[in-house]
């Protein structure tokens, strides 16, 4: 009885999936780039993409037969819910063989139903984004021109997601204006090399604005965003990889704000394996670096760590792992930059990390050496001090349970933003730990100045003091203070804390649900 609907849905769907049609899916091809569909299958599991609006685009009617569809442009927003390792994620892609995606009322329409749709169902947001944000021709088919918020239906959605679902976007192309936005509103954030450029106008708009010609790996590339600005945490070497990102940082997340992550039963690592080589790997000169990497290595989970920002504020180390199955956020000072210390580019690094960690109840590891904030004419110039206060109050309001183990230097306001406020924080020192207001090194000559330069042998008269002072700033005399709770052998730390990591856990659970301070971006 239906039969003549149903072959017209279908023909309808056949024009949907059909995307901008063969010419413009064969030239996305020709770039080496996959078709948005594409990307959802590569990202999905298989065959669980189910779609939502797949019928939604821009009409032309045959004016003799108002019932005949002699044309159908899809809009170039597609989304839908799918599943990745089992879990439903909801996902949008940008389809650039339509218009190069360009954001139009129906994109905005069909962009608002997405994320009430995550916000309604509790599931992560996986964003594919490959436009170039608005086009002026859509003026001449409204006949005005709109206000830039006019018209957008999920602005306080889009803030509010934030603190209640994992939000992720990739990006595969030139990226500007509402995609851009996409790719900043996002807890974690990837691009392709030489493929994705970000920015907020694109090489024609800097051309006729300023004269000045510049192209889009300049203006907008991995180079930048990733090493320079953090507008992007990671890159990836081509599309799949951007994907298989998108996929690993989201088996560190639980769905939702109302969810405690998931403990991962595959390949464990036994929680008490020691790490011989540990009580050698800090150096008695503590003016000498070492690989930090190796000692995340050797404490957590193996082949459990995801790095995020891993080049823009290098003296900080931001990373997801896993103790004993379960996951949680890693904080840790290269002392490879500038001696590990809290520089201006660290702080929002450091801010939007612990945000994230604290808005989806994972526990916090920092293993710290640090120095204190970097010093300078140039770090004056760059408001350090400015930025690194107030990226110190987000670990101060952060209410996830945290572990602090000291390796080295903690010195300063620095050193102080190391551990949570008046939340109690799960402290250890190893015997190689040295902390105060200031170093021995420099603090010793300022204070004893004078005395030192009118001493018979000032060097000596130094040196004797450092010696001094250092036997006072031993760790072990500050635990006989009950100023730290516990040194211990640097082999234990493993298992140490894998203990506090189940106790963690006990205490978030009953923590659920959005923080009050929000997520910010």
């Amino acid at each position: 009885m239906w039969k003549t609907e149903l072959e017209e849905l279908n023909r309808r769907k056949k024009i949907a999936h059909n995307l901008g049609g063969e010419k413009n899916i064969a030239k996305q091809h020709d770039r080496g780039k996959m078709t948005v569909r594409e990307r959802i299958d590569a990202l999905c599991d298989s065959e669980s993409f189910l779609e939502r609006g797949i019928l939604a685009g821009a009409p032309i009617y045959d004016e003799q037969n108002p019932h005949k569809l002699k044309k159908l442009v899809p809009c170039p927003f597609v989304m839908g819910i799918g599943k990745i390792g089992g879990r439903r994620v909801a996902v949008h892609g940008d389809d650039f063989t339509i218009k190069g995606a360009s954001v139009g009322r129906m994109y905005k329409s069909k962009g608002a139903y997405f994320v009430k749709m995550a916000r309604s169902l509790k599931r992560p947001m996986v964003r594919l984004v490959e436009g170039a944000g608005g086009s002026i021709k859509e003026i001449l088919e409204i006949g005005y021109t709109e206000l830039p918020s006019s018209g957008d239906e999920c602005a306080q959605d889009r803030v509010e997601v934030m603190s209640e679902v994992p939000v992720v976007s990739a990006g595969f192309g030139s990226v500007a204006g509402l995609g851009a936005l996409y790719m900043v509103q996002s807890h974690f954030s990837v691009m392709v090399r030489h493929m994705c450029h970000v920015f907020v106008g694109g090489p024609p708009l800097v051309k006729s604005a300023f004269g000045v010609e510049m192209t889009k790996e300049e203006l907008g590339g991995y180079k930048l965003h990733t090493r320079l600005t953090g507008v992007i945490d990671n890159d990836a070497l081509d599309e799949q990889d951007a994907l298989d990102q998108i996929q690993r940082f989201l088996s560190y997340m639980p769905a939702n704000v109302w969810e405690m992550p998931k403990r991962h039963f595959q390949d464990r690592d036994d929680p008490a394996r020691r790490a011989e080589d540990l009580i050698n790997i800090i150096p008695r000169d503590n003016r000498k670096p070492y690989d930090m990497r190796s000692i995340l290595n050797r404490v957590l989970d193996r082949d459990s760590i995801f790095e995020m920002g891993k080049y823009q504020g290098r003296s900080q180390i931001t990373a997801l792992a896993r103790l004993n199955g379960y996951p949680v956020g890693v904080l840790a000072n290269d002392p490879n930059f500038m001696g590990g210390s809290f520089n201006y580019d660290v702080a929002e690094k450091y801010q939007r990390f612990i945000d994230m960690c604290d808005t989806f109840h994972l526990p916090i590891v920092n293993l710290s050496d640090q120095p204190g904030f970097t010093i300078g004419k140039q770090s004056e110039l760059q408001g350090t001090i400015r930025k690194g206060v107030r990226a110190s109050f987000a670990i101060i309001q952060a209410t996830v349970p945290m572990a602090v183990i000291y390796l080295r230097k903690c010195f300063g306001v620095a050193g102080g933003a190391q551990k949570s406020g008046l939340k109690l924080s799960w402290r250890y020192a190893w015997p190689s730990a040295v902390w105060g207001n200031i170093p021995v090194e420099g603090g010793v000559y300022a204070a004893h100045r004078r005395e030192i330069e009118k001493a018979e042998d000032p060097g000596k008269y130094l040196k004797d003091l450092q010696e001094t002072y250092r036997a006072v700033a031993s760790p072990f005399r500050t635990a006989e203070a009950f100023g730290i709770e516990d040194i211990i052998d640097p082999r234990d730390t493993r298992r140490l804390l894998c203990e506090w990591v189940e106790m963690a856990y006990d205490m978030e659970k009953d923590n659920l649900g959005p923080k009050k301070r929000g997520m910010r971006c």
